[in-house]
This record gives C-alpha cells, sequence and structure tokens, in this order.
C-alpha cells in the first residue's frame, strides 16, 4: 500500500534522486554554458551525479514494489515442505543457536537477586532506604 503522499513508502530515496538530479544538471549545463576554463570538470561531474542518482531511483522502485506474502514464500515453483520434512536441519539449527546463545549471555538471575544488585547500585542495603548524604 502507497503512503498518503503518493511518494510511496521510500520518500527519502525519492528526496535524494531528485536532489542528485537536479545538482547533476545544474553541474552539467554551468559546464555547458559558463565560460570557465574547468568546464570540462563541470560537464563530466554532472553526468557522474545524473548516474548517481539512478542508484536513489532504484532504491525508491525497489522499495515501492508490492509482493503478496504468499509468492514471497514460494518463488522458484517447489512446493513448500510438507509437515516437518525439514525438522533435523532446524534441530540442528535450533540447537545451534542455543548453544550461541547460552555462550555469549550473561547468567542467569532470579528476581530477588537482580533487586538486590539495583539496591546495591542505588547504595542501599535491602529493606532500608539509602543514606541520602552518602555520595559515592
Amino acid at each position: 500500500m502507497a503512503a498518503p503522499g503518493g511518494l510511496g513508502r521510500c520518500v527519502a530515496a525519492f528526496w535524494l534522486a531528485l536532489a542528485f538530479d537536479a545538482l547533476g544538471l545544474a553541474v552539467l549545463l554551468a559546464g555547458v554554458f559558463a565560460d570557465v576554463f574547468f568546464s570540462d570538470l563541470l560537464i563530466y561531474a554532472g553526468g557522474i551525479g545524473i548516474f548517481l542518482s539512478l542508484v536513489w531511483w532504484v532504491f525508491w522502485y525497489a522499495g515501492n514494489l508490492e509482493v503478496p506474502p504468499e509468492e514471497l514464500r514460494d518463488d522458484v515453483g517447489l512446493a513448500p515442505p510438507k509437515g516437518r520434512g525439514d525438522s533435523l536441519l532446524r534441530g540442528l539449527v535450533h540447537g545451534l543457536s542455543l548453544r550461541l546463545s547460552s555462550a555469549f549471555a550473561p547468567a542467569p538471575r532470579s528476581r530477588a537477586a537482580a533487586a538486590d544488585l539495583e539496591l546495591q547500585r542505588a547504595g542501599g542495603p535491602r529493606g532500608r532506604p539509602a543514606d541520602p548524604s552518602r555520595i559515592c
């Protein structure tokens, strides 16, 4: 679905493409019509600016393509997996993910331990408010 403004979902890419086009055209025309010794540089720079705007136009166009979800699932004509036919691969990937998550995750804490840690950071023991005159 398109955005209400009529520019689609990638408004930033649209405005960048227009800016590159305008700036590239201005530099190109300045190189053609201005009587300066570096007019060749301006002509080439303007052409490069217009060419680089093509990148932003492609981003804008590709960002506004709408593909139905059923086409996203299967884009090569193969039937979706029946049942849990790929359960071996899913199991291996899930096991690897759990191992990596547990290796890099901090040690689990209970709620009471987390509350004690917060109170220690605040400077007061459990059940008693922190001393306001104490800075560190």
